[in-house]
């Protein structure tokens, strides 16, 4: 009879594993986190959301648009000095013991920021931007507004919980896609451990550990993801367990967001929605050429052109998008979008529209589209054209028409006039005949 319960358990566990499987590649992957988002680098589509529009509290993830106004108004190699009100934080936060007078550069503040997770090493930054925490919070609000993150309000530099500081999945993700273009910012979230040497008020070597699992073997090798390069964890009680990440695969890159997921005895659920999400993008989905160089796109006629005046279009560039790996050919459409007016001449590479592409309705990527060779402009048939609209403008030809119709109710009125005298004459005529 037990022999007989374990294989029916058996059978039902392998038919559940396989019903998880293919709901995967339906519908995506089975997230715990209570928010998440999932896009690509290149094009921005989104290919998993859960509740990415809702009202969540980021934590430490708040350092990554600290971070963003760090590398767009600071000297890297600039020496900041921490102030009293810098390191004046709740201890129970993550630091990096920063002292009153300790000096170190920018780069060095944002690896404490980024690797560390330091709230002293986020004040430092935002008084060295905006001069204080207050001025730099406006700032970061003001950009956050700038990157249409329209869900998002910061109170602090850090993240430390506040009532009012909160943001989206959704937003995170523009955050990031912004932050990511900085070189400096890759190099730093992606590094495992860095060393601070001794500083003017540290004698001894500090050696920060990235909190991101992914990118960091010796926190817990079982979140370590292949291709991983950030970008930031974050966690408190009432946020939950937070994570941003990057991920980069033969040349496809993604963006994932999760935010309140919980931390339980079988894990952390903020790194193991985030490598589900990963997954659900890297194997169900893979990039396909859609466009060549060498097809023309569209063929239209320039104004004032020589020969046949057409002007032959095509992409600028190859197109890959990321499709599904069974996707549906049918699903896949297009649209040409050309200037309304091709006038000549045109030289060869002149950007002249745009192509578009649509997969089940939603846009996966662009072109530019460009003339194959030149078209040369006919002056003779810029003189004619003109000259021929010139004449049939409305300023020439109401006049002219007022002229024929005068001259011809003129001539109509002197035939007949001499229709009258003609008649005349007749009459005349046979009056005389019979006298």
């Amino acid at each position: 009879m037990r022999k007989i319960s374990c294989v029916v358990l058996c059978f039902c566990l392998i038919i559940m594993s396989f019903c998880n499987v293919f709901a995967e590649g339906e519908n995506g992957p089975e997230i715990r986190a209570t928010s998440a988002i999932l896009l690509h680098e290149g094009s921005g589509r989104v290919f998993y959301e859960k509740n990415a529009d809702a009202k969540m509290y980021p934590a430490s993830t708040t350092k990554i648009m600290t971070a963003l106004l760090a590398v767009e108004n600071l000297d890297m190699q600039a020496v900041l000095t921490a102030s009293e009100t810098a390191i004046d934080i709740e201890r129970d936060g993550s630091n990096i013991g920063i002292l009153s007078g300790e000096e170190m550069t920018v780069e060095q503040y944002l690896y404490a920021l980024l690797v560390a997770s330091a709230n002293d090493a986020a004040n430092v930054l935002a008084e060295a931007v905006a001069g204080d925490i207050p001025s730099f919070v406006e700032k970061m609000n003001a950009r956050a507004a700038e990157l249409g993150m329209t869900g998002t309000h910061f109170m602090n530099a850090h993240g430390y919980h506040n009532e009012n500081h909160y943001t989206t999945a959704r937003d995170l993700a523009k955050l990031s896609t912004q932050v990511m273009e900085h070189d400096l910012i890759r190099q730093i979230v992606s590094t495992a451990l860095y060393e601070i040497p001794p500083t003017n008020k540290y004698k001894e070597t500090r050696v920060l550990s990235n909190s991101n699992s992914m990118v960091n073997p010796y926190r817990n090798h079982r979140y370590v993801y292949d291709g991983a390069a950030g970008i930031k964890t974050g966690h408190t009680s009432d946020a939950g367990a937070c994570l941003v990440s990057y991920a980069q695969r033969d040349g496809v890159g993604l963006f994932s967001v999760v935010l309140n997921a919980p931390v339980e005895y079988d894990g952390n659920y903020s790194f193991l929605d985030t490598i589900a999400l990963f997954n659900h993008g890297f194997n169900d989905f893979s990039l396909k050429t859609i466009s060549d160089i060498n097809e023309i796109v569209s063929v239209r006629e320039a104004k004032w052109a020589k020969g046949d005046g057409q002007v032959v279009l095509s992409a600028k560039e190859p197109m890959e998008v990321l499709l599904p790996k069974q996707y549906d050919q049918e699903k896949l459409t297009k649209e040409v979008f050309v200037e309304e007016y091709l006038e000549a001449p045109v030289k060869k590479g002149d950007v002249l529209g745009r192509l578009v592409y649509f997969y089940d309705g939603e846009e996966v990527g662009n072109v530019d589209l460009i003339a194959q060779k030149d078209v040369e402009k006919s002056t003779a048939k810029m003189v004619f054209s003109t000259l021929w609209s010139w004449i049939f403008n409305a300023w020439v030809i109401t006049p002219l028409a007022i002229i024929v119709a005068f001259l011809l109710l003129r001539r109509y009125a002197e035939a007949k006039k001499e229709r009258k005298e003609r008649e005349r004459r007749r009459n005349e005529a046979r009056r005389n005949f019979y006298r």
